[in-house]
Formats: structure tokens, sequence, C-alpha cells
């Protein structure tokens, strides 16, 4: 795989010079201010678009700094880091080593002067990525009055389809968009999205709710349709009056994100990456909940770092990871992090009275920083994965509302996996003018194109984070 000049994009992939493998999450800068990020798999792209400059810098921590001349058209190339790593005696200006205990003692110190989370304004582009597998499905019909036998038969069938079909695929689904994050006070911010894209199979439900519907659905068409039923599971009634030609019940097109969709996936995101009392990240500070070991010294852009490893210490304590630190003001320019051995997130367990049980399995990210022109550190990258098992069992009854009560019960049993990935690149930060936050108006819905496939001319003009090959690879049914 090699970099080649798309019309005014640039595409590539960054490499280990030692082992050829892909770096994740190097940077590639086009001039000082101006840049975008490699994948999970080392590729990039870098709109051209309206930007001037000879030559790209590519970085990335624990490898020597490079730069290349930006090349031609016709050129096609990987670009090789070597790594770079040295002993801590060639660096440090002190009597002794400092312990990692020091190190993150100064680190807490120094990042309420390091940081900052208010009163910015954000230029983004966000990716998110969902999947879903399915372990198990089974949807029985297990008693339905007055009906006639070849009438359940063919539901049983349909059913059945139905649960083969949602067990043999593999659910996935990606959202782009791209726009201004305003950023007043940490619980006091405005979004505004310029473009936004979908990707999917849109024959599909993802939602284990979307599935149930479905087979409600089918339940439903072979009930008589000039009657209205009652919806209940177990003991709760679940609807009053439902009907064949329910709204709920059809296949409607949508073709919009809801303003609640779009901010609790952006600034979810974005807050991994806050510093603050009780922030996610100041709480991996806390010696008392967690074990820190210096494990060396690196270099990211020409400057010593420590690189300190951290363990879970207590039994509340969850993550394992990696802190990236300047040797010069302690701040933190890369965590990594993720579920130490043995642990696991949150769980709920109502099997037996409710038939729902969760557990979040997987919990992982990678927050990187850039220093602006007066030396605060902003978020430039984010990326936060979460993986869960759910396990849902409702038996579920339709009730004719009439004086027969004709009764139609039938049992939905579904087991399965998903997983979520969200993705925020600061494509530029700068100080917030506070009239911009007063005059924006967050739109309550916000329009977005659907694909069957991915198109990089949507964002010919924008910077994006490159997809993943799964992502290019993916290709919806008619």
């Amino acid at each position: 795989m090699g970099l080649s000049v798309k019309a005014q994009t640039l595409e590539g992939y960054i490499r280990n010079f030692n082992t050829k493998e892909a770096i994740p999450y190097a940077t590639v800068q086009l001039g000082p201010d101006y840049g975008t990020i490699a994948n999970e798999e080392g590729g990039f792209s870098l709109s051209l678009a309206g930007k001037a400059g000879d030559s790209l810098l590519i970085s990335s921590m624990g490898y020597a700094q490079k730069r290349i001349p930006l090349p031609s058209a016709m050129e096609e190339i990987v670009i090789y880091l070597e790594p770079s790593a040295i002993e801590l005696d060639e660096v440090l200006l002190r009597d002794r080593q400092p312990s990692a205990e020091e190190i993150i003692r100064e680190v807490r110190r120094a990042y309420p002067q390091n940081y900052s989370s208010t009163d910015q304004k954000y230029e983004v582009f966000y990716r998110g990525t969902s999947y879903m597998q399915f372990e198990d499905l089974n949807v029985d019909i297990d008693k339905a009055t007055r009906i006639p036998k070849q009438q359940v038969a063919r539901a049983s069938k349909k059913l059945d389809s139905l649960a083969r079909s949602v067990v043999e695929s593999k659910l996935m689904e990606f959202r782009d968009y791209s726009g201004i994050v305003l950023l007043k006070q940490r619980d006091s911010s405005k979004i505004s999205i310029d473009r936004a894209t979908r990707l999917l199979d849109s024959r599909k439900e993802f939602s284990m709710e979307g599935v149930q519907k479905q087979a409600q659905g089918i339940i439903l068409q072979y009930l008589d349709t000039s009657k209205t039923y009652k919806l209940k599971t177990g003991l709760f009634k679940i609807e009053d009056s439902l009907a064949l030609d329910k709204e709920e019940f059809r296949q409607e097109k949508k073709t919009e994100y809801s303003r609640g969709e779009i901010r609790s996936s952006v600034m979810s995101t974005l807050k991994r990456s806050q510093w603050h009392e009780n922030s996610f990240l100041e709480k991996l500070l806390d010696p008392k909940a967690y074990e820190y070991t210096l494990d060396g010294i690196s270099y990211f852009q020409g400057n010593p770092i420590y690189v300190v490893s951290f363990f879970p210490g207590k039994g509340s304590s969850r993550f394992a990871g990696t802190f990236y630190i300047s040797t010069r003001d302690y701040a933190v320019l890369k965590a990594d992090y993720a579920f130490g051995d043995g642990k696991r997130g949150r769980k709920f367990n109502m099997k037996l009275l409710l038939g729902i049980k969760y557990i979040e399995k997987t919990h992982k990210g990678t927050v990187i920083y850039k220093a602006g022109a007066n030396g605060i550190y902003h978020p430039y990258y984010i990326t936060k994965e979460e993986g869960n098992y759910i396990y849902l069992h409702r038996p579920l009854k339709f009730i004719e509302n009439s004086p027969r009560k004709d009764k139609v019960l039938f049992d939905f049993n579904l087991e399965g996996e998903g997983r979520e990935k969200r993705e925020l690149l600061i494509l530029k930060a700068e100080d917030l003018d506070p009239a911009e936050f007063i005059n924006l108006t967050e739109a309550e819905k916000i329009p977005y194109t659907e694909l069957k496939q991915f198109e990089s001319s949507i964002w010919q003009d924008r910077q994006i984070i490159q997809p993943l090959e799964e992502m290019k690879n993916f290709k919806a049914g008619d």
C-alpha cells in the first residue's frame, strides 16, 4: 500500500521501519496548524484543498519524527518511522532518577495549568462505528386461540427465517459528521453539524428493540386486522391499543439524526479527554487506587517524554494503561487505557425476574493532545470503544380488545454481543467568542446522506479520519 495524490487528497500508510507493521495514530502535518492522524491500520488521508505547503512532518510516540517532500501525483510510497528510545541519564539533569509516583504527582499538580476545557471552539470530525453479533435468537408461538393452524405455521416459518437471518448476519453501521463544538463550561456546550453521512445495510435493524418489533410485526399480520390488541410482557402492559397499521410498525426511512443523538455521541467522547476534579483521566492519577511503573524515556517530536504504566491497585479500580508525559511541563501527551486483567465494567443481572442481563466486557481508548501557541494543551484525537454482552428474554402476549379476549402468546429470547467505537478528531482549537455561543441555535434535526458504500468524494473538501479497510469494503445490499 502506498501514498498517492487523488484529486486534492493525499492517502498513505505509516509503518515501523524495523517490523514493517502499521503505526496507529501517527500524526501527519502539513505546516504547524494543519494535519491529520493515522487510523488503527496506519492509514491516513489528508485533504489539500486550499492548503499550501511543500513537505509533510510525520511523528508518533516512541519514534523519530520524519519530514518528507510533498509527493507528486505519480508517487506511491510507504512512510517508515524508526523507533527512538534513550536512557534516563541522557536527558535527566538531576542527581537521581524520579520515581513513577513522583512523576504522577507532578502531573496532578500541573494539569490545571496545562489544559483548558472551557471557553473553547473546536472544529471536529466524528466517526461512530457500531457492531452487533447475535449468538442466539429464538421466537416461538406458544399459544394462538381462534387462529387457523395454517396461519400459525406460516407465522412460525417467517419468525424462523427472521431468526436465521439475524444470527447469520454481522450487523455494522458507520456514522460520520463534521462541524463545530462551542464549549463554554464543562457542562455548557453547543454543537453545529454541517455535514453528516450514515453507512449501513438498511434492510437490517441493529437494536434489540428493533428485532423484537419485527417479530411482533410478523405476529400482527396474522391477527384480525379489524381488531385492536393489548400487548403485555409478564405483568406489564406495553401497548393498550395496538393495530396492524400502527405507525411504529411501519418501516419508515429515517434520514435525520436527532439533536440528542449528536450531543450524546460527540460530548461523551470529548469528555473522556478532559482534566478536572473527578474526571475520568484525573481518577487514573489517584495513587490510592492505582500503582505506577516508570518504563523509561522515549521521544516525541524531538522532545524527551516519560513513559509511565499504571495498574489497578484496589478492587474498585479497573483500568490499566500507559501515560506518555512531557519531561518539560509534566503534561500528558497521550493516554492509553483498557480494563485491567480480570476486570469488567457495569453489570445488570435481572435474568430471572425481568429476563435481562447486561455485562460491560470491553472498555478501552486513547487520547492524544496537542499544544497550542500559548502552551495550553487541547485534545487532538480521542477514541473510545465499549463492548457488551446482552441477554433478553420476553414472553409477549397479544390480547384482543373484545369480550372474547382471544390471545396470541409468543416467547422472545435473544442473546448477543454489541460493540461501539467512537472517534473524534479536533481539527482546530481556538478561544471561544462569547457572542458566537449566544447566537448559535442548535438544530433539533440534522439531515444526513445515507450511503450504500463509503464515498470519499463527499468529504473531498474536508479533513476526515481515513476509514479502516472494513469500512472501505462495506457494501449495503439493494
